[in-house]
């Protein structure tokens, strides 16, 4: 399935993919903005950079952070652990090969589906960390998706367009205060 969406706000979006979940591994969670929006029982926010995971916005006790690198997922978690795995805005931080090794993992990992979401095409981003925690090297992108590559694997696409613009602080960094805005992709696989 692929389709074409105008939203300013993703989060319903992704919600909807969530919403008979029970348990949820997020990977690259950072500081873990979104973590208290999603209605699972049991919530693991897992990052790679520890003072993420030190300032974490969350505060509910059934959101557990986890450092971790998120290449071992498949060493920490045994087959079907988790009724979801997300990838909210991190894929793009990992190369291409990473990335696909990745969502080889977090299908396994997952008992029912795996979302991702991550801007449409190569968005440049380096040398910047907006949490201003020392994370520069892991806010680096590496990659750059488009639907085709989620299509092939069996993902449901979801292109929200012009989602990214000029009033987020990387798009201006990396494209000027007057680019036209850019793409994002939903990506859902049930498993």
């Amino acid at each position: 399935m692929y389709r074409e969406i105008e939203v300013k706000d993703f989060l319903p979006v992704l919600l909807e993919q969530l919403k008979f979940s029970e348990s949820i591994l997020d990977i690259g969670s950072g500081t873990g903005a979104l973590l208290e929006r999603y209605e699972a029982a049991v919530v693991l926010g897992l990052d790679i950079h520890r003072p993420y995971l030190l300032h974490r916005q969350y505060k509910s006790p059934h959101i557990i952070p986890v450092h971790a690198d998120a290449g071992h997922i498949d060493k920490l978690f045994l087959p079907g652990t988790f009724s979801a795995v997300t990838l909210i805005d991190s894929l793009e931080h990992f190369s291409m090969s990473e990335g696909m090794e990745l969502l080889r993992k977090a299908e396994i990992i997952a008992a029912n589906r795996v979302v991702v979401f991550t801007p449409r095409g190569f968005f440049p981003q380096e040398g910047k960390d907006h949490f201003n925690l020392h994370g520069e090297y892991y806010q680096k992108h590496w990659s750059g998706w488009e639907p085709e590559d989620f299509l092939k694997l069996g993902y449901a696409v979801t292109v929200l367009k012009g989602f990214h613009h000029a009033e987020n602080p990387s798009f201006r960094e990396a494209f000027g205060e007057n680019h036209a805005p850019l793409d994002a992709l939903l990506a859902c696989k049930t498993v």
